[in-house]
């Protein structure tokens, strides 16, 4: 037999609440310690990866407390982020980070990033977070339970047309 990197184990809804509840509250606290860094921005230490492929040192901490926080409380699950390596779980649950969406914008002033903090399990998406604490907005979605910005429930629009968006 293969040897699998986790144990299998039965989700339930309560496993999935607890981490959607904490990607929520964790995207908020990495919002206020990203806005700490965006509010100096010109003294931002930033490194360069590749052509348009920037990160700060915002990322690189944001990102650590971020990791700090899930391994506190779900030891257990593993972590795939954009600045440090990947972490192995034995729970089947893995977090996926980018912890500042649009870093270009953020190292250059411009208020157009986010942090994003998805939880999968298996090949699922169980829950997602985009955090937006420069217009102090709050996407998030749970398997099963719908979309919300803050607290109110969003849907697409059933009569909308294509023509009709627009795309910022």
């Amino acid at each position: 037999p293969c040897a699998t990197p986790f144990r299998e184990q039965q989700m339930t809804n309560s496993d999935i609440d607890k981490r959607y509840n904490a990607a929520r509250r964790i995207a908020e606290l990495a919002g206020r310690e990203a806005m700490r860094y965006f509010r100096s921005f010109e003294t931002l230490r930033v490194d360069r990866k590749g052509h348009q492929d920037l990160v700060s040192e915002g990322d690189k901490n944001v990102e650590l407390l971020v990791r700090k926080e899930i391994a506190a409380s779900f030891p257990d699950d593993g972590i795939v982020g954009e600045e440090h390596a990947n972490v192995v779980g034995t729970s089947g649950f893995v977090w996926v980070l980018d912890p500042i969406d649009g870093t270009a914008n953020f190292v250059r002033g411009i208020p157009a990033w986010t942090v994003v903090i998805a939880v999968t399990k298996g090949s699922e998406t169980v829950a997602g977070v985009i955090h937006d604490p420069v217009h102090e907005e709050m996407y998030h979605a749970r398997k099963s339970t719908g979309a919300y910005c803050n607290e109110r429930k969003i849907k697409v629009a059933a009569d909308a047309d294509i023509g009709d968006g627009s795309v910022g």
